[in-house]
């Protein structure tokens, strides 16, 4: 759900009350995309044009990353005449999908729990930048035994997600957010964004935490995909302990970054992790990769 314009009007910083000096004050594009969802510009959320976007990009060290990868002075592209889904690409010399380095797909959005969460109820409103998508992929070096398929991969990654989070950072605190959201579609994308994120339930967080201790050991790949297939278990129960999407943030400010940092939090955190062990079921994790052709990673 978007802020209605009015409250939209509100956040921007120089039309608040306390506002600091040498904040810029928000431009016509800004404006025309914020209040009406018009972006002829084609600017980053009607502010970044691709100078701006490139320099962020520099400063995060991704193409400095590329570069020790034999990627050099990659083509940018933007996407952004859809409020709700504003695209960065970066792409091998040609803009074409098999030559694709990286692709962010955003939105700033309004976000409400939908449950009590600690001080928070389902009504309470956050101003966040929802990550759609985020993708990194080399187009020139296939996967091997050292760089093996994550669950939903088509090309081997780049190693650069902390250089991308931080370039999501950097730009999420140019506005008046309250925090970064993403919700992962797989364990290891928990993992790599675990570096800066928090699951914003502390039971979620605590039941990633005991499944990444407890499957400590085991190759990232093979680990996601036995939690895909669904041949993770509760070792009290028995029972299969499913991958359940959640939303998972990097605080921008408070409340939110206090609340992930409270003694409540950490406490709820903490008694969930202690008390859940899982273990992978190896025989139901062959059983289910034996008749798809699966690559023999399992013990």
């Amino acid at each position: 759900m978007r802020f209605s314009p009015l409250r939209r009007l509100l956040s921007f910083p120089l039309l608040r009350a306390g506002r600091k000096r040498g904040v810029t004050p928000p431009s016509e594009e800004e404006l025309l995309f914020e209040l009406a969802g018009h972006n002829p510009g084609n600017l980053l959320f009607g502010r970044f044009g691709p100078k701006e976007i490139r320099d962020r990009i520099r400063g995060a060290g991704i193409l400095e990353g590329l570069a020790r990868r034999g990627y050099h002075e990659p083509l940018l592209a933007l996407e952004c005449g859809d409020p709700e889904d504003q695209r960065v690409g970066l792409y091998a010399g040609k803009k074409s999908r098999d030559r694709l380095l990286m692709e962010v797909r955003v939105q700033i959005r309004s976000f409400r729990p939908g449950r009590q969460i600690g001080p928070f109820s389902r009504e309470t409103v956050f101003r966040i930048l929802l990550i759609h998508w985020l993708v990194l992929s080399d187009p020139e070096r296939p996967f091997s035994i050292d760089r093996p398929r994550l669950p939903g991969q088509e090309r081997p990654g780049l190693g650069l997600v902390s250089e991308c989070l931080s370039l999501l950072l950097g730009i999420g605190r140019e506005f008046p957010l309250d925090g970064v959201l993403d919700v992962p579609d797989h364990f290891h994308t928990a993992c790599f964004y675990a570096r800066k994120f928090r699951f914003l339930d502390p039971q979620a967080e605590g039941r990633f935490l005991a499944m990444v201790r407890d499957l400590k050991g085991i190759p990232l790949a093979l680990a996601s995909e036995a939690v895909q297939e669904g041949c993770l278990v509760n070792c009290d129960t028995g029972m299969p302990l499913p991958w359940e999407p959640a939303e998972q943030v990097m605080p921008l400010r408070d409340p939110l970054r206090r609340y992930l940092r409270s003694p409540g939090y950490r406490r709820v955190r903490d008694e969930v992790r202690s008390g859940l062990r899982v273990a992978v079921d190896w025989d139901r994790y062959r059983e289910k990769i034996a008749p798809i052709g699966g690559p023999g990673k399992y013990p």
